[in-house]
């Protein structure tokens, strides 16, 4: 928990008593590679920060086919919930793609520590806007059309990520055939 701590002291100075509010409420966790935090017909209302390790998310289409739409690195969270005000299941799988330690907050919890201590909603702010840059220069990957370039753009905008996915998460995450990421990876 320490590790979330220094994180968030190295973009807003946290109270005493906000953080021994959320040690109070949080919780350290260990996965292993391949276990799952939960599935669509689940709901888990916490809100969770990797501390060390690889969590993801992703949904099956009708085919079956896994497509993964986000993965969180160290120090990048996820929510077993929609958002922070709704106890609605977030739908979708969430599941760890390596050895990975996370802090998990209750949600309500955590939606307290928002209105209750400014600098935690400041801190929710700052985080949001990094998920959503994230999401921008996903986006900006997909819409790529050659899949060689779409891979190099991949490299170029996500290179911690790039370097711990295997070939079937690439695939799964950049819209690939299984046998078009081998090709790619392979030029």
């Amino acid at each position: 928990m320490h590790r979330f701590f220094q994180y968030c002291q190295d973009y807003i100075p946290i109270t005493q008593a906000a953080e021994t509010f959320l040690a109070r409420h949080g919780q350290v966790r260990q996965y292993a590679k391949g276990d799952f935090f939960m599935r669509p017909d689940e709901r888990m209302p916490y809100w969770c920060m990797v501390l060390e390790g690889l969590a993801f998310g992703y949904t099956l289409d009708d085919d079956g086919l896994r497509r993964i739409h986000w993965f969180a690195l160290p120090m990048q969270g996820f929510a077993g919930v929609r958002h922070l005000y709704t106890p609605r299941q977030a739908g979708h799988y969430i599941q760890f793609g390596a050895d990975t330690t996370i802090l998990r907050i209750p949600a309500l919890r955590m939606r307290e520590a928002k209105e209750q201590f400014p600098e935690v909603s400041e801190f929710l702010h700052i985080f949001k806007q990094q998920y959503i840059d994230r999401y921008e220069r996903l986006v900006t990957v997909l819409q790529v059309m050659n899949a060689y370039d779409r891979l190099r753009a991949f490299r170029h905008y996500f290179p911690s990520l790039f370097q711990i996915l295997d070939p079937l998460m690439l695939a799964d995450h950049l819209n690939f055939s299984r046998a078009t990421v081998y090709r790619v990876l392979n030029r």
